[in-house]
């Protein structure tokens, strides 16, 4: 079976996704296109507008065979971490080759460009480059232009950083794939006004959240799971939601430098800035500087919130389980999963799989993370689920 992966957050799906998956389908000529996906939070350091099994299911009615989860806590954390994460659940499905979208399509500059960075020369330029108390993403960035010149523009943008650090992570897992880059079409990643023939996440959330997305570039299933998670929940998700919740664990948190990625003084001038701000935006402004980005800040907070911590991290990614959380599948998906299985991968589609496999989920550090963080995605939200990772299975889409 030939199997393309994806790796995606759909926050919300939308018609510029579906376009990736047809063009992914028709330049891979594969079998099964394999997603895997952010849950309910996501890497730019927020919750999902909506839930991960709505973003799923109308991921499958429009173009994917099956979307396994990213597991929590990687699906919050830097580019590097993201994608490596990612394309190792991803290997547990026996892809051949992976695709992504991009700004630049040139395979081979980013092949070479991810080689580049993981030879131990270039790192000693980016250490001395931090040195001068850049940030790591400015650093990375002023060493490929000293190395690379003009080449090194291919990566200044997030989805081709995301990109690089795809086909790094699969150097490293020493997996023999294809590359399939997918070029953007329309908005910018991160543009907040309408234009273009595909319209982007951000500027798509700004409108769902304001409550006009009739004229959107989303696909009619994903307008449906947006509106049923809207009778559900009576509003959308988004981090601004928590900020009083954050308030109450930053000042409840009696060790804030044990958090994943606060340290170097960073506790005590998050600590400094509490109940100073009225939204998230603002508290993360204060924090700013040239060695925390936006970006980092907004996955500390996060980290904060949901309690996540340096020693996690450590213990999470030693831990070789060999299963996969599925969110949705479809006939082709369940083809996908019969041939996993049959490598050996166990697959959960309902809490009873764990037992079925002589798992216990109680034990399994990733599950308690996730089951807690679902608990607290729907704290601010009516009509609130706990422990839906007991109850929630993933759903068949027959299609």
């Amino acid at each position: 079976m030939k199997i393309t992966g994806v790796v995606a957050e759909y926050n919300p799906f939308h018609a510029g996704h579906e376009y990736q998956l047809k063009m992914a389908r028709k330049l891979s000529g594969c079998d099964c296109l394999a997603v895997v996906m952010s849950g309910n939070y996501v890497q730019r350091g927020e919750p999902a507008i909506i839930d991960k099994f709505k973003r799923a299911e109308a991921a499958v009615y429009s173009g994917a065979d099956i979307v396994i989860e990213l597991p929590m806590p990687f699906s919050c954390q830097n580019a590097e971490m993201f994608a490596l994460a990612a394309v190792k659940e991803l290997k547990k499905l026996n892809i051949d080759s992976i695709s992504f979208g991009c700004e630049n399509d040139n395979s081979k500059l980013l092949e070479k460009i991810a080689g580049l960075q993981l030879s131990p020369k270039f790192n000693n330029y980016v250490k001395e480059e931090m040195k001068k108390g850049l940030s790591y993403p400015n650093a990375m960035s002023n060493a490929l232009k000293f190395v690379l010149g003009n080449e090194a523009d291919a990566v200044y943008s997030p989805n081709n950083v995301l990109s690089v650090e795809y086909i790094k992570s699969a150097m490293k897992l020493n997996l023999n794939l294809e590359y399939y880059p997918v070029r953007r079409l329309g908005m910018n990643h991160n543009d907040v006004e309408i234009s273009g023939p595909f319209h982007s996440a951000s500027v798509i959330r700004k409108h769902i959240i304001g409550g006009s997305y009739s004229n959107l570039k989303l696909t009619e299933k994903s307008i449906q799971m947006i509106d049923k998670f809207y009778a559900e929940h009576k509003k959308y998700n988004s981090l601004n939601n928590y900020l009083d919740f954050l308030y109450y664990k930053i000042i409840n948190t009696p060790e804030l430098n044990k958090i994943y990625e606060i340290r170097e003084g960073l506790d005590n001038k998050i600590l400094s800035q509490v109940y100073k701000h009225n939204n998230i935006d603002d508290f993360i402004m204060s924090l700013k500087s040239k060695r925390y980005t936006y970006s980092r800040l907004r996955r500390s907070l996060l980290n904060i919130l949901l309690d996540i911590k340096a020693d996690d991290i450590t213990d999470i990614m030693s831990d070789r389980n060999d299963y996969v959380k599925v969110l949705s599948f479809s006939n082709t998906g369940r083809k996908a999963i019969k041939y996993a299985k049959s490598n050996g991968i166990k697959v959960i589609n309902r809490y009873s799989d764990y037992k079925k496999y002589d798992l216990i989920s109680e034990n399994l550090k990733g599950f308690n993370i996730t089951n807690r963080s679902s608990n607290i995605y729907y704290l601010p939200l009516k009509n609130r689920k706990i422990n839906s990772e007991y109850t929630e299975n993933a759903v068949y889409v027959d299609i």
